[in-house]
């Protein structure tokens, strides 16, 4: 599953400043904010707001890195899963995939279980995960590089 390491890299040529200006105007300024999360001198650490009322744990978190360079600057964006989902996600498909085999020796109705588990698990991390990671760091990038 390649697609769960998401690093994008890219040049800008706008300056240090300017950049964490225009983090600063889509991450914790108002009602309307993009992003939550915080902003350092040297990068930020921010996820998507999530809409009122709704608890999505597969939100990706963006965390990325600002270096000053001679054309301006040189922006490394990493999309990475909470913690405790990611830690929740492998017992539970080990759980899911591992003992369901070790139980089909026993009754060979057993293995049909993982392939279920994996048919439910990798368009959920697709969806849930892939797409929305994909289209943030795409918005990132479109207000970071102009």
């Amino acid at each position: 599953m390649s697609f769960l390491n998401l690093k994008t890299e890219f040049t800008s040529s706008l300056s240090k400043e300017v950049i964490i200006e225009r983090l600063n105007e889509v991450t914790n300024t108002a009602d309307d904010e993009l992003f939550v999360g915080y902003i350092y001198e040297n990068g930020f650490k921010i996820h998507k707001k999530p809409k009122e009322n709704v608890r999505n744990a597969f939100l990706p978190i963006l965390v990325g890195s600002i270096k000053e360079s001679e054309s301006g600057c040189n922006i490394s964006i990493f999309a990475r899963f909470n913690l405790f989902v990611c830690a929740f996600m492998i017992i539970w498909s080990f759980g899911a995939v591992v003992i369901p085999l070790i139980i089909g020796f026993v009754d060979p109705f057993f293995f049909i279980l993982p392939l279920a588990v994996i048919a439910i698990f990798v368009p959920l991390l697709y969806f849930a995960f892939y797409k929305p990671a994909k289209k943030q760091i795409g918005f990132l990038t479109s207000i970071l590089s102009k």
